[in-house]
C-alpha cells in the first residue's frame, strides 16, 4: 500500500482532534475505558517483572497503540467495538511496531545519557532523589542542570515526533520502520502550531479538572471522597480521549491517505 501525503492544517485543528476525539469515544465509552484498563494492567503485571518487564511493555506500546486506533477506525465506521481489537497490532506487521518501540526507547536511553553528561553529579542527585535534592527546602537548579534539561527537552520532541504516526503508518498502510518515521516527523513539523495548540487545550483541560478536584476535596466531611471519584472519572474519560485523538489527528493530518469508501460525511473527524 502506498504511503499516504500528509498536508498542512489550520492552528485551531489541533483543538478540534479532542473534539473528534471526544465524539468517537462518547459512542461506547464503557468499552473504551475497559480497553484502557486493560492496557493498564498489563503495564502494572509487566513491571512487576525487574527489568524485562518494563523493557517488554515499551517495545510493545506501539503495538497497543495500533490497536487502539484500529479500535478508533472501527467506531468511526459505525462497527461493534470489542476488546479484541486491542491487540490488533498483533497480527500485522508486529515486528516494525516492536522497531518503533525499540528506536523509542534507544531514544530515550541516548537522551538520558546525554543529560547525564551535560548535568554532571548535580543531575544524577536530582534524579535519584526523585526531583528534589533532600534536605533543601527549594529546588535549585544550577547551570548544568538547566542546561542538561533543555537539551534533553529539544533532543525528545523530534523522537516524540517521529514516533507519533509511526505505528498507524505501519499497521495501516505497511510501511517501514525507517519511512515510517521520517513520514511522521516531517508530517509533526508540517503542522507543529496544530500540535502546540493540541497540547494547550489538553493542559487547560487537565488543570480545569485539578482545579476543580481541589474545590471538591474542601468540601466537610466527603470532600477527599468525592475528589479521589471525581478524579478517577476524569482520567477515565481523558486517557481514552488522549489515544483516540493521535487517530483523529492522523486522519486530519493524513486526509489524502483516507479509502474512497471511508470518507463518507457522517464521519466526526474529517474536514
Amino acid at each position: 500500500m502506498s504511503m499516504p501525503l500528509s498536508r498542512p492544517v489550520g492552528a485551531l485543528r489541533g483543538a478540534q482532534w479532542l473534539v473528534n476525539a471526544y465524539a468517537l469515544f462518547s459512542r461506547t465509552p464503557r468499552t473504551w475505558m475497559l480497553l484502557v484498563l486493560i492496557l493498564l494492567a498489563l503495564m502494572i503485571v509487566t513491571s512487576l517483572i525487574p527489568l524485562v518487564g518494563p523493557l517488554a511493555f515499551s517495545l510493545m506500546f506501539p503495538i497497543f497503540s495500533a490497536g487502539l486506533a484500529q479500535a478508533a477506525r472501527v467506531v468511526d465506521r459505525g462497527e461493534v467495538l470489542e476488546v479484541p481489537h486491542l491487540f490488533a497490532g498483533f497480527r500485522a506487521s508486529t515486528s516494525d511496531l516492536v522497531a518503533i518501540g525499540g528506536v523509542y526507547l534507544v531514544g530515550q536511553l541516548v537522551i538520558l545519557g546525554v543529560m547525564l553528561a551535560i548535568g554532571g553529579r548535580e543531575l544524577q542527585q536530582l534524579l535519584a532523589a526523585g526531583g528534589r535534592p533532600p534536605g533543601q527546602a527549594a529546588l535549585v537548579l544550577t547551570g548544568g542542570v538547566r542546561m542538561a534539561l533543555v537539551v534533553g527537552v529539544a533532543m525528545l520532541l523530534p523522537l516524540l515526533m517521529a514516533t507519533w504516526y509511526a505505528p498507524l503508518l505501519v499497521f495501516f498502510h505497511q510501511q517501514k520502520l525507517l519511512v515510517s518515521l521520517r513520514a511522521s516527523l516531517r508530517a509533526c513539523l508540517t503542522n507543529w502550531v496544530a500540535f502546540l495548540v493540541y497540547v494547550v487545550a489538553l493542559l487547560s483541560i487537565m488543570i480545569a479538572v485539578s482545579l476543580t478536584v481541589t474545590v471538591v476535596s474542601l468540601v466537610p466531611f466527603a470532600g477527599p471522597v468525592l475528589a479521589l471519584a471525581g478524579m478517577g472519572a476524569a482520567l477515565a474519560v481523558l486517557a481514552p480521549i488522549g489515544f483516540i485523538a493521535i487517530y483523529t489527528s492522523y486522519i486530519d493530518v493524513f486526509a489524502q491517505g483516507v479509502e474512497p469508501d471511508e470518507a463518507s460525511p457522517d464521519r466526526v473527524m474529517l474536514p
